[in-house]
């Protein structure tokens, strides 16, 4: 098969794996690249054989690309300044999954949307260990085989499966949904949106879980909350006081983030924008992520 061939028909499935491995839009691209640039230099060949499997050996290099930069990249997130989050997909609001007008129409972002995880999801990801996180996504997302999966991550098949059936266990409660369109949902992120720009905090308040979590990430770039907030009165706060600092001419844009209902905020006051994704299980907001760092949304071409 030509290299040119090859490169339209695996980088799809490639990018998907990278982006859920890194949560990085722009690092995963960045590890498909460099895997094919990988196989280009070898011209077909490994260890001077031909490559039996082409499929299997990209997966291969693209998996320990990005085990690589995680075992590397953990040091660094120990030293990020607040929460640490995964770079948002954001998709129009009345596009569907994978259209053109997918927001910036990058090929990139569209290739990942054809098969989207939800933006829960990719923080629940950021529990795990690399490895951990390795053979979850490839069985849980691709549903590969233990022995690839083994050889993929240089683990024997049982040591797969023990990690795997371990983690089923550990995070079953945890898991979030992936992102179906749900009206119910969509409503309460449209309340959500009513109720805090016309102060209705008894409205706002009913909304929310009583375990609810916010996360804000400025990356120490910009304004947030340097540590996670917690608790319905707490997060309700936090919410009033963002909202009594607004002076009334700020825009709010409904998009899809990573498939699932959210919305853009811009202000000018703000230099950048806010990205702002809601996490919802059994009608009430379990989660609010607040992404702001400027260097997480530079892929989504949003001015």
């Amino acid at each position: 098969m030509e290299l040119d061939s090859v490169y339209r028909t695996y980088r799809p499935l490639l990018l998907s794996i990278a982006y859920r491995m890194l949560g990085s839009v722009t690092q995963a691209e960045d590890m498909v690249q460099d895997a094919f640039v990988t196989v280009q230099q070898q011209d077909g060949q490994k260890d001077g054989s031909p490559i039996r499997s082409m499929k299997s050996y990209l997966c291969k290099i693209v998996t320990n690309r990005c085990l690589d930069y995680l075992k590397s990249a953990r040091a660094k997130r120990e030293l990020y300044v607040g929460p640490w989050l995964p770079e948002p997909i954001l998709q129009d609001y009345t596009a569907m999954p994978g259209s053109a007008a997918a927001t910036g129409q990058d090929p990139l972002q569209t290739v990942v949307l054809e098969d989207t995880i939800s933006y829960a999801f990719l923080v629940m990801l950021e529990r795990l260990t690399p490895i951990e996180r390795a053979v979850f996504i490839l069985r849980e997302a691709f549903e590969y085989d233990y022995q690839d999966i083994a050889d993929f991550v240089s683990k024997t098949e049982p040591g797969c499966r023990k990690i795997y059936s371990r983690l089923k266990r550990k995070i079953q409660d945890d898991l979030p949904s992936e992102p179906i369109p749900n009206p119910q949902s969509e409503q309460l992120v449209l309340r959500f949106l009513h109720a805090t720009a016309t102060g209705d905090m008894e409205g706002l308040f009913s909304m929310l879980s009583e375990d609810i979590v916010l996360y804000s990430d400025g990356g120490g770039k910009v304004a947030a909350a340097i540590h996670p907030i917690t608790s319905s009165h707490r997060v309700l706060a936090f919410i009033q006081g963002i909202a009594s600092k607004g002076d009334g001419a700020g825009h709010v844009r409904l998009v899809q983030v990573n498939g699932q209902l959210g919305f853009v905020l811009t202000s000018p006051s703000e230099p950048y924008p806010t990205v702002v994704s809601l996490e919802i299980r059994s009608d009430r907001i379990h989660r609010i992520y607040l992404i702001r760092n400027p260097d997480k949304l530079t892929h989504l071409k949003l001015g």
